[in-house]
């Protein structure tokens, strides 16, 4: 009686069963499980079918699944980061641009532009009468036609001779002067006045006046003497 060969330490042995035992061909009993047949295991292992490619796909299908959770996850931890930060750090922002601002402004350099006010326009003085003087007074008619005026001021630019009348000039003269004026005795006898105004005009447009009035006498009549017989 022959002796039956060790197994095959190398062999792999089904699941819940013995190991296979290579048969001869032609030899082999019908009863014991050939290498690669159906051995009770379930798909993939030894002695059961191969992985399909609905396999393949289920498992790919998975790890899809898996993935795109992951990363679903991982966006909301962000998002609600992103708020509290928003919500909690927004206060401290502020402050720190204000800060920043409050800086700014106070290193700023203000530029004060100066001002010249022109002081006022010196006003002219007035002008000033010092003399107004006639050469004769009282006169003499009907001899005296004329009469004699002399004059002097100060602050003025010159004057203004009128007779009788100070809104009717006779004439302007300088400010320091003697001139010969007409003087009126009349037709009868009798004492006769004339008035003769000065005017001093000033630069500013101001005036200072001043008059004097001249009276003419006639002589009194020749008294006739009358010789007694």
């Amino acid at each position: 009686m022959t002796t039956p060969p060790e197994p095959d330490p190398t062999m792999p042995v089904p699941t819940g069963g013995e190991p296979t035992i290579p048969v001869p061909p032609g030899t082999g009993d019908a009863t014991i499980p050939v290498q690669g047949e159906a051995f009770g295991g379930g798909p993939g292992g030894p002695g059961g079918p191969g992985p399909t490619d609905q396999d393949y796909e289920e498992g790919d299908n998975r790890r899809l699944w898996l993935i795109a959770g992951s990363i679903l996850v991982f966006g909301l931890i962000v998002g609600i980061i992103i708020a509290v930060l928003a919500s909690g750090g927004g206060d401290d922002s502020a402050s720190t641009t204000t800060s920043s601002s409050s800086s700014t402004t106070s290193s700023s350099t203000t530029t004060t532009s100066s001002t010249t006010t022109t002081p006022p326009p010196t006003q002219v003085p007035s002008p000033t009468i010092n003399q107004f003087t006639v050469n004769t007074n009282p006169v003499t008619c009907p001899a005296t036609t004329k009469v004699a005026l002399t004059w002097a001021t100060t602050n003025a630019q010159g004057v203004t001779i009128s007779i009788d009348d100070p809104n009717n000039a006779f004439g302007n003269f300088g400010p320091d002067d003697t001139q010969q004026f007409p003087f009126a005795c009349g037709n009868s006898p009798g004492s006769v006045q004339h008035t003769y105004y000065l005017r001093a005009n000033g630069a500013g447009g101001q005036n200072s006046t001043k008059q004097i009035v001249v009276t003419g006498n006639y002589p009194p009549p020749a008294s006739t003497t009358t010789s007694s017989t």
